[in-house]
């Protein structure tokens, strides 16, 4: 900004030498001079290719052709400005009071290029040397006013080097009011990236901004797609305090002048409408503060409240977001047929994670995303170098809740992991909403922890680790009769009602490598009950899963176990009574049976033969054992016979017996 005022003042020496020396030099030696003085003031050179000419009417001036001011060297070949011609219109009030007054000056198809380097310097630092006219004024220094100042058909080029950015306005049409109260007013218009855009502002006291002060503020700016207000204070530093409005449904022209790239917004965040309202502080340190915000992304109002200050690495917000309703954008369609399974393999950037750090408060009557609607919602998220963490304190859903940990790690690739806890909803639209199952009536709670890594959908799920467990209430399963389908063998059995009624399912589970696995659940119910295991692997989307009966009453009062075995593609999997399964059940039966009546007879042989061996032993030894006597009492009794045989022989030798 100083750089055009700047500018502004040097233009004076021209007036000063062509009014001063009307009659008195031709007009190339005012070229020269005027040149000379711009040069020297500028600290640039400066050239006019053209002929300075003064002018007596209808207004007294002088016009200068060609005019052409420096860049340096490091800034390319294009000039700071280079215009078609320089136009100074002086009051001949002045010229008679000896002041220096200027009415209007006039740039002509100026093309105006500004330059950043990547070290920070900017083209337009123009030298400290005093631009004034005290010069050619003896007698002290003059009061210099400019009434007006104005740009027709001009262009500006913004390069940005450090941030790789670029900007071209064109068709550039302005017109600066200064009058002699301080005040300043600003109309112009330009066209960007090929939207027109047209801009007014009032600022309350000119030079006490130029001076680095507080100046009331008033700009509105509007294109074909929109409009954008600022009413407030604002400085130079730059500061500002005041109400911002913007209302668009198209905001490239808007972020294209911020130097940004206009982002590709999903439908339902402000694709085709964006609205945004409060009151906004910015401090010289680079502090931001909104208050009172409302934005509107399509259909969805937030209310906001948010402060925004310099961290270590990168900005840190802070602050609350509130709403009626929050639609999540719906992922991007999956390339290919609508048979197609699997998970989206392209890459998930996360490097919008390390914008900023944030503490953010939500609140929501009601949140809708990916089929499902529940609400109200209470969450706090961080995000702390990448790193996003999703503290949910309540969600409302189907009649229960949600509660826990929902974690997003975008540091050294990307991770993904929770810890939740569903309890109490209604399984019904639950199933409706999120799997367009609409067939088990009942309540329902879970539990889920798990991670998982991978930079895409398909690796996460294939890879997910974890574990949980489930637990639902009495309820049915409609469209289903388990027990008559088991009854009958036949998978496509209705029976009357249709219906499987039960009182609880239980179960656990574990994920390793993207594969669930249960093998404890427990179906109960008035007609029996059903335990099931398998997996279900989550990388290509299928199943193995095989349940178990209690002994159902069959015809003629059979009792029989039936599993059922559902497989294949969880979309669209196979359920049918597992036969092959049930055979190899009763050959296990009928070898069981087999084994148990060879164990029987083994075991009447081995009585028989032990009852032979003690009548054999009873003949001999004379003794009266029988299938009662232990061991102990056998060895005890054969022991004492032989003690009380060995005396007798021995009386017998010693001819003392019989």
């Amino acid at each position: 900004m100083r750089w055009i005022i700047r500018f502004a003042g040097a233009v004076v020496l021209v007036a000063v030498l062509a009014v001063g020396a009307l009659f008195a030099l031709p007009t190339e030696r005012i070229a020269a001079v005027a040149a000379d003085r711009l040069g020297t003031a500028l600290g640039r050179e400066v050239r006019l290719s053209g002929e300075v000419r003064p002018t007596l009417w209808p207004h007294l001036g002088v016009r200068a052709e060609g005019l052409r001011v420096g860049n340096p060297d490091w800034a390319g070949e294009a000039p700071l400005i280079a215009a078609r011609a320089l136009s100074v219109r002086v009051p001949w009030r002045a010229v008679l009071s000896g002041e220096v007054e200027i009415d209007e000056v006039t740039l002509v198809a100026p093309e105006i290029t500004l330059v950043r380097a990547a070290d920070g310097r900017v083209s337009w630092a123009l030298s400290e040397a005093p631009a004034t006219a005290t010069d050619t004024a003896p007698g002290g220094p003059r009061a210099v006013t400019i009434t007006a100042a104005e740009m027709t058909d001009g262009a500006l080029t913004w390069r940005d080097e450090a941030a790789g950015q670029s900007l071209r306005i064109a068709g550039l049409d302005a017109r600066l009011a200064m009058p002699a109260d301080g005040s300043a007013a600003l109309a112009g218009e330009a066209s960007v990236n090929g939207t027109d855009l047209s801009v007014e502002a009032a600022i309350a006291d000119l030079t006490g901004l130029l001076n680095g002060g507080l100046s009331n503020l008033d700009v509105a700016l509007d294109w074909s797609g929109g409009a954008a207000g600022f009413l407030g204070r604002a400085a130079l530093s730059p500061a500002l305090e005041g109400q911002v409005s913007i209302e668009a449904t198209d905001l490239d022209p808007l972020v294209t002048l911020l130097g940004a790239a206009m982002p590709d917004l999903p439908q339902g965040y402000g694709r085709d409408r964006l609205a945004l309202s409060g009151r906004v502080t910015l401090t010289e340190d680079g502090s931001a503060y909104l208050r009172d915000g409302r934005l509107v992304l399509d259909d969805t109002a937030l209310t906001l409240a948010l402060d925004m200050t310099a961290g270590e690495d990168r900005p840190f917000v802070r602050g609350a977001v509130s709403g009626a309703r929050l639609v999540l954008p719906e992922g991007a369609a999956q390339e290919g047929s609508e048979d197609a399974a699997g998970w989206p393999s392209d890459p998930i950037d996360v490097s919008g994670l390390f914008a900023a750090d944030a503490e953010i408060a939500l609140t929501l009557e009601r949140l809708e995303g990916a089929g499902l609607s529940v609400g109200p919602v209470d969450l706090r998220a961080t995000l702390t170098r990448g790193r996003l963490v999703f503290d949910v304190r309540r969600i409302d859903a189907y009649g229960g809740a949600l509660t826990g940990e929902f974690v997003v790690n975008g540091r050294n690739g990307l991770s993904v992991g929770g810890d939740l806890l569903l309890a109490g909803v209604q399984l019904e639209p639950l199933l409706t909403d999120l799997a367009g199952y609409d067939r088990l009536q009942g309540t329902g709670s879970a539990s889920l922890q798990f991670l998982g890594v991978g930079n895409d959908m398909a690796t996460i799920m294939s890879g997910l680790d974890g574990e949980g467990d489930l637990s639902f209430g009495a309820g049915s399963i409609e469209g289903l009769d388990l027990a008559g389908m088991i009854r009958t063998l036949d998978a496509s059995h209705r029976g009357a009602g249709a219906r499987t009624v039960y009182d609880q399912i239980t179960g656990n589970f574990t994920i390793t490598d993207g594969v669930v696995s249960n093998d404890d659940l427990r179906l109960d119910a008035p007609w029996g009950e059903v335990t099931g295991e398998g997996t279900v692997s989550l990388g290509p989307q299928t199943l193995n899963y095989r349940l178990t009966p209690g002994f159902i009453e069959g015809e003629a009062g059979m009792r029989i176990r039936v599993p059922i075995l559902v497989s294949g593609a969880w979309a669209n999997p196979s359920i049918r009574p597992d036969l092959e399964y049930l055979a190899q059940q009763e050959l296990a039966a009928e070898r069981e049976r087999l084994e148990a009546e060879a164990r029987e007879r083994l075991e009447a042989e081995a009585e028989r033969l032990e009852a032979e061996a003690i009548d054999r032993a009873n003949a001999l030894l004379g003794t009266e054992f029988d299938a009662e006597t232990t061991e102990a009492e056998a060895r005890d009794e054969i022991e004492q016979r032989m003690r009380d045989e060995a005396e007798r022989q021995l009386l017998r030798l010693l001819g003392q017996g019989n």
